[in-house]
């Protein structure tokens, strides 16, 4: 099985997992059956200055899951249309993901429609982040 995690320096199986999936700076991908692994840049790679592009980064990867601390819906609803599987990281770490993955005890990211709640302001609702911004 193929995972891949956003991070920011390439460590292999030792590298942390970045907080939110869109704007890391690379992805660290792992074959899980020989834990080989392969870092890709986060952007088009026919574009390499125009920013982050994880869709273009990811597009020709045949991967099983994609393992993230934090994603927003549209970036999840594109990834889900790409075939990929996101789920929800238990640590920063990527060695303790890969094996709560291997025992499918990480929950499958779905899609929250938060943007039905309209822009974030605050306000201590349901769905609210309370105005802190850790999201």
């Amino acid at each position: 099985m193929k995972l891949c995690f956003p991070i920011i320096t390439a460590e292999g199986l030792d590298s942390a997992i970045y907080g939110h999936f869109a704007s890391a700076p690379r992805f660290l991908v792992v074959n899980t059956a020989s834990m080989h692994s392969h870092v890709i840049a986060n952007c088009d790679p026919e574009k390499l200055y125009a920013g982050c592009n994880p869709f273009m980064a990811l597009r020709d990867q045949k991967l099983d899951g994609i393992v993230v601390e934090g994603i927003g819906d549209d970036a999840l609803r594109t990834m889900n249309m790409c075939g990929f599987r996101v789920f929800q990281a238990e640590s920063t770490s990527v060695r303790e993901n890969m094996e709560l993955f291997a025992r499918q005890a990480l929950p499958e990211l779905e899609v929250l429609h938060s943007d039905l709640e309209g822009p974030c302001d605050g306000n201590e609702g349901e769905r609210s982040c309370g105005g802190c911004h850790s999201h």
